[in-house]
């Protein structure tokens, strides 16, 4: 019988219970899509911003400790100068190896005037399968423009110049610049909107023959996918409880790489690069604080749908209803009846914006950021157990103020 009821009951105003249904599917289909693409493309955005540069800087241990006494640099005794080169394939053996993106040490020295650099383009090291792995400036700084071509890390006889300082020696590709007393080649000119706009770059290998420091580095600049910091990511290992300091280093906070890479490296410390990670962490709280609004903001115009057309439902039934309770039906009873129909509705809603909400997911990606989005399946028993509740939500106020209303007097006035 009561399954009689509800089927009567759906077919009573097609017309209201389609806008309904709509509604539900239009909020289902937002959410999903908003939900699908902040679940699916946070590594993938985190991978865009990486072109900001590098989060972490690692620096020798006795660089990172060095006080300055009477205006003179001093170290502590007993600690390196530099950081081995062949210790950097420890930085991939952390726990959150897997989420470095590139690593890319550097060399600074001085031929007269002219600051130089040297660095790695397309180094091979061993990964954690043996099998080599490529790292170099360009993957850490995706955003740096070479003008001609870049540099090859055998090359022993071609360099970049920086962009300022190439306008101001007035050098353009293919010009001749003498180094260490060699002549080099400028196979190109690199923008980098940094410090190394000013200097003259060239492989690390040579950098290192030429200063006579094989084997070190005095910096590593490392890109790393991270969590946007909260409070518990600014709090001191050294204070946390043994429970904090595991859930501490099982999240990837730019912080806890950084002292992962630290404890990989002894002779070095590694820190992060504040206004880097700090502006990748707003960047991508802003988007998903933005994506969980929308989402947000869907479901609760759903429930409004479904809240005017349940009341106006109600006012076109309320005879009907009258007339059950003053043949016995309890109030838990007709409350059951409609919220039923409500949720049937809520469930169809649900399951074709759950449906739509995948493709439109696609779409936002491939618009927004150019990427391919795949909304977890998982998303969508979740959303459509959502749906139902917002509809039965929007229904509860129409329903319980019809209800409470005098069936005798209701009965009277449709005389």
């Amino acid at each position: 019988m009561f399954g009689r009821f509800v089927t009567e009951s759906l077919r009573r105003s097609p017309g209201r219970k389609a806008m309904a249904i709509a509604a539900v599917a239009l909020g289902t289909a937002v959410a999903m899509s908003m939900l699908g693409v902040l679940l699916d493309i946070g590594d993938q955005v985190g991978r865009e911003l990486r072109s900001l540069g590098a989060n972490i800087l690692v620096t020798p241990r006795a660089q990172a400790l060095a006080t300055q006494v009477a205006g003179v640099w001093a170290a502590p005794v007993g600690q390196a100068a530099f950081i081995p080169e062949d210790q950097l394939p420890r930085i991939k053996r952390i726990f959150w190896g897997l989420n470095i993106i590139g690593f890319s040490p550097s060399l600074q020295a001085r031929s007269g005037d002219l600051p130089v650099e040297g660095l790695w383009f397309h180094h091979a090291y061993p990964g954690l399968d043996r099998r080599p792995q490529y790292t170099g400036a360009p993957v850490v700084n995706s955003s740096w423009q070479v003008k001609g071509r870049w540099l090859l890390d055998d090359e022993t006889q071609a360099c970049l110049v920086g962009a300022a300082l190439a306008r101001r020696l007035n050098l353009q590709p293919g010009s001749t610049l003498q180094l260490f007393g060699q002549p080099f080649t400028v196979a190109g000119i690199l923008e980098s909107g940094g410090d190394e706009d000013e200097r003259v770059i060239l492989p690390l290998a040579i950098a290192q023959s030429l200063t006579h420091r094989p084997n070190q580095v005095d910096a590593v600049q490392v890109s790393a996918l991270t969590k946007p910091e909260d409070d518990f990511a600014r709090k001191d290992p050294k204070t946390m409880a043994p429970e904090e300091l595991e859930r501490w280093s099982c999240t990837n906070y730019v912080t806890s790489i950084a002292h992962q890479i630290t404890e990989a490296l002894p002779m070095a410390v590694a820190r992060p690069v504040r206004r880097v990670a700090e502006g990748e962490g707003k960047v991508l709280s802003k988007i998903s604080g933005l994506m969980l609004l929308i989402a947000l903001v869907a479901l609760v115009s759903a429930a409004l749908t479904v809240w005017s057309v349940t009341a106006a439902t109600m006012l076109e039934r309320r005879d009907e209803i009258a007339i059950m309770q003053a043949t016995g039906a309890t109030d838990f009873t007709i409350g059951a009846l409609l919220a039923t129909e409500v949720a049937l509705q809520g469930l169809l809603g649900g399951l074709a914006g759950g449906l739509a909400g995948v493709l439109l997911a696609r779409w936002v990606g491939q618009t927004v950021f150019h990427v391919h989005v795949d909304a977890p399946w998982l998303l969508l028993p979740v959303l459509v157990l959502a749906a139902v509740a917002v509809s039965v939500a929007g229904a509860i106020q129409p329903v319980r103020r019809t209800l409470l209303l005098d069936p005798a007097i209701v009965l009277r006035e449709g005389l």
